[in-house]
């Protein structure tokens, strides 16, 4: 059983870009997930990557500033951005003048190890339940480490919609997907994420035209 659940905000529970959740569903979802964390011993987080000017006002205008407390609501305020470089803070701060609403997408890495950090936990105690393959995936499994899953009926890549990749642990809306992860987190396989990232990696470092590229290369190496 783990110890500890994260969930992210935008994206899950709440709208963030194109998703639009069903409120209904997504409050009984979190009903049950609430209930079943508080008679398990499970500590429940729910995370967010506004600014706390936005992030405050968002949590009491949904259904979380009803049932939830705000002490686990964990989202971007000035101590974590005063614990950036400076060139970072410079950088932060250029961002939410520009956008209010910019989201951190990175701080729940910071997050999630702080607070296993004060409980006494590893990173084997916790699971995070988010949307992104890229944010909650690849810089999970790179950074805190914790289990992850990929809610299903958003998955996106950096906010943008995507398809699924094999071998990684999924959720839904329906409690009792969640539930068994909870209890008894299944095996997962990397090695498409892993692909997913180097192939977008390497179309960022070299361009699209990859193949062109090293098919030129070796026309001019063999007329050499």
């Amino acid at each position: 059983m783990k110890k500890i659940c994260f969930i992210e905000a935008e994206g899950v529970l709440l709208p963030f870009k194109d998703y639009v959740p069903d409120h209904k569903r997504s409050e009984k979802f979190f009903d049950e997930l609430s209930n079943f964390c508080t008679k398990n011993n499970i500590l429940l987080y729910v995370l967010s990557g506004f600014h706390e000017n936005i992030a405050h006002k968002r949590f009491d205008e949904s259904f979380l500033g009803k049932k939830f407390s705000k002490k686990n609501f964990v989202c971007v305020d000035e101590a974590y951005i005063l614990k950036k470089g400076e060139e970072d803070q410079t950088l932060h701060r250029q961002k939410l003048s520009e956008d209010p609403e910019f989201n951190d997408s990175y701080s729940k890495q910071v997050f999630i190890s702080k607070i296993l950090g004060e409980n006494k936990f590893t990173p084997k105690d916790a699971l995070l339940l988010s949307d992104d393959i890229w944010v909650d995936g690849y810089y999970t499994n790179r950074f805190s480490k914790v289990d992850f899953a990929i809610f299903e009926e958003n998955i996106s890549d950096r906010g943008v919609a995507c398809e699924r990749l094999f071998g990684l642990a999924y959720f839904n809306l329906d409690f009792d997907s969640v539930k068994v992860l909870l209890e008894n987190f299944p095996l997962v396989n990397m090695t498409s994420l892993d692909k997913y990232v180097f192939e977008v990696m390497k179309k960022a470092l070299i361009g699209d035209n990859f193949s062109d590229v090293v098919k030129k290369g070796l026309l001019k190496k063999r007329s050499e």
